[in-house]
């Protein structure tokens, strides 16, 4: 279970960082590399190695805790971030308070794992020393966190459904929605799991034990599915839309050449065009612009291009108008 968890969020890590472009937000960057070291550490070989190299006395499960509410802290702040249409322009106190509750947890869990005994390595830490009051408020506290922020978050997409209506991001804020609320109850059986432990209740751990796989299971599937739709989306219709344009560009640059021949005042310099991501169909804009011109100073060009040339002109112009207004 471990090591599907961690696969679907360096799955998301890998598709945020192939996907990302330049001036972006970084919050679903952050959530998703400091989330994935954390489930990575989660795996047991893994956790045994690396606590280990820290002294052996379940350190690790400490970092490990920590790096997953620095992550969720992101992660929330990221589903705000993108539920919140950019119209609605007032900044929520959120950030503030979850920022502050980041930290006055994070210092809470460490005081209070100080006070666990547990001086050997446990790959499966509240299992085996969850029976103490300590280490029943340490897990509490960071699920407490965790629940809020997430509540916050679904709270968000809910609120705001109506603003996302179109396209993928319809079915991507559904399955946040869904991750969120996932979220919640897997908060909630958690906490009902401390409960029971450090009161000696332990037979009726097993049944919980099992809600707990799937609510995790299947938190980690609708946040991370949900998240990486929008961006994963966006990367393939760019590489369709890039490989359109420059076969738009192909077949139009014959018909530029006929346009503008004998006119030595117009010349395709592409080399002026900026290399951006859109630079192909920055160049499919320059060749039509001057097409256009050519047609608007020599009174022959049109009888050189004829008419399949007008056509693939406005062929072109139209591709150019869809890029322009296809939603983001």
């Amino acid at each position: 279970m471990e090591i599907i968890a961690a696969g679907l969020m360096v799955s998301l890590t890998l598709i945020v960082i192939a996907s990302r472009g330049q001036g972006k937000d970084t919050s679903i960057l952050w959530a998703s590399v400091l989330i994935s070291v954390s489930m990575v550490l989660n795996i047991n070989r893994v956790y045994l190695l690396a606590d280990g190299w820290v002294g052996g006395r379940n350190y690790a499960d400490l970092g490990a805790n920590l790096l997953l509410l620095t992550g969720v802290y992101f992660l929330a702040r990221a589903i705000q971030r993108a539920a919140q249409p950019a119209s609605y322009g007032r900044k929520s106190s959120y950030e503030a308070s979850a920022k502050a509750g980041l930290v006055s947890t994070s210092m809470l869990a460490s005081i209070l794992f100080i006070l666990i005994e547990a001086p050997v390595t446990s790959t499966s830490f509240m299992r085996d020393y969850g029976g103490q009051w300590a280490a029943c408020l340490y897990s509490a506290g960071q699920y407490l966190y965790i629940g809020a922020v997430m509540a916050a978050a679904g709270w968000t997409c809910v609120r705001f459904r109506k603003a996302w209506t179109t396209g993928i991001y319809t079915v991507a804020f559904a399955l946040v929605g869904l991750g969120c609320l996932s979220a919640v109850l897997f908060v909630v059986d958690v906490l009902i799991l401390d409960a029971l432990h450090v009161l000696g209740m332990v037979e009726a751990l097993s049944a919980l034990s099992g809600i707990y796989a799937v609510l995790n299971s299947a938190t980690f599937l609708f946040l991370c599915t949900g998240m990486a739709l929008p961006p994963a989306s966006r990367k393939v219709t760019a590489i369709y839309e890039t490989a359109r344009t420059s076969s738009v560009l192909a077949g139009l640059e014959p018909v530029w050449g006929q346009a503008v021949a004998g006119n030595a005042g117009l010349t395709l310099d592409l080399g002026v065009v900026p290399k951006r991501p859109d630079r192909r169909s920055s160049e499919l804009h320059r060749m039509i612009v001057e097409i256009q011109d050519s047609l608007a100073r020599d009174p022959e060009a049109r009888d050189r291009i004829g008419a399949e040339g007008l056509g693939k002109l406005a062929s072109a112009s139209d591709h150019l108008e869809r890029l322009s207004w296809r939603p983001r």
